[in-house]
């Protein structure tokens, strides 16, 4: 789901709304079994921090925070944001 919410902003308004625009999507176990997903957009339109958050960033935080006992953090960096997720495994 929180995949899909930010695939779904990067089409409306992030770097897959511009032709020239791509994310990069990496992931990794650390030594304690975290799994960490890095979510980076560029060649898009300059980005800048929402004024507000919106239904789908509380919802995104809920299901990572809340139900994975994870964390998520945004970086609206004006080449495209990037998103870094961690959740522990088993």
């Amino acid at each position: 789901m929180t995949l899909h919410e930010l695939t779904s902003n990067a089409a409306k308004y992030g770097a897959l709304s511009a032709p020239d625009g791509h994310i990069h999507v990496e992931w990794s176990v650390t030594e304690n079994n975290q799994v960490v997903l890095r979510w980076t957009e560029s060649g898009g339109p300059h980005v800048e921090p929402p004024s507000r958050e919106g239904f789908g960033t509380q919802l995104m935080k809920a299901m990572i925070s809340g139900q994975l006992q994870g964390r998520l953090a945004f970086d609206w960096r004006p080449e495209g944001l990037a998103c870094e997720i961690v959740v522990r495994t088993c």
